[in-house]
């Protein structure tokens, strides 16, 4: 891949990420509600902390993982504010705390046992999992602390990130997979915040 293209997917992936990420606190904010699944939470947080603090690999890296490890700890404190109504403050620190010594456990397991210095496979099985709870919450809890910018900015960031690394580990038969099925289930992810965004603007036309 020439190195042009692969620096504007590498920018893609930053920026997409990031602004996805924002949109997720600014959302949460003017929901008062963390639209993020907390085992999402912990799962980021932790990856980017190993990337930033233990097993950085170039500086630029080191740069964006740092920015999305802030914006995450602002995503996971919304998850602990807008929590403390529905569940006992001593249950919810218990399993933030257990969720992210299980999560960095798994990522650093994961990058010794593929030496994957760039911890591409948990990042990727973090994506299908944000993929699958992302839907999740949305049937559960509606748009609540999701949108549709949140939800194609995901989408692009990911693709952008699944062909720098398809060129990466082209052999990988694992990854290959859970490109398909990250970028399938982003779809069906906007297709339900689309429905959901039409019906929302429709209900009061057909209620007068």
């Amino acid at each position: 891949m020439p190195a042009i293209f692969n620096y504007i997917l590498l920018f893609g992936v930053a920026f997409f990420w990031t602004i996805t990420y924002v949109l997720v606190i600014y959302r949460g904010f003017k929901d008062q509600f963390c639209g993020m699944p907390l085992a999402c939470i912990c799962a980021n947080i932790t990856w980017e902390f190993l990337l930033t603090f233990i097993m950085p690999f170039h500086p630029l890296q080191q740069i964006v993982t740092l920015i999305w490890f802030l914006l995450d700890c602002i995503i996971l404190f919304q998850f602990l504010y807008y929590s403390r109504t529905s569940y006992a403050k001593s249950t919810v620190r218990a399993g933030v705390f257990a969720l992210l010594i299980i999560a960095f456990l798994l990522h650093y397991g994961m990058a010794v046992e593929f030496h994957d210095h760039m911890a591409i496979y948990s990042a990727f099985g973090i994506n299908l999992m944000m993929s699958v709870l992302f839907i999740q919450m949305l049937l559960a809890k509606g748009h609540q602390g999701q949108s549709l910018s949140i939800a194609y900015f995901k989408m692009i960031g990911t693709l952008c990130a699944s062909i720098v690394c398809y060129f990466l580990q082209p052999q990988s038969v694992l990854l290959m997979i859970m490109y398909v099925l990250i970028f399938v289930l982003d779809i069906v992810y906007i297709a339900l915040m689309y429905r959901g965004s039409i019906k929302t603007v429709l209900r009061p036309a057909i209620a007068g």
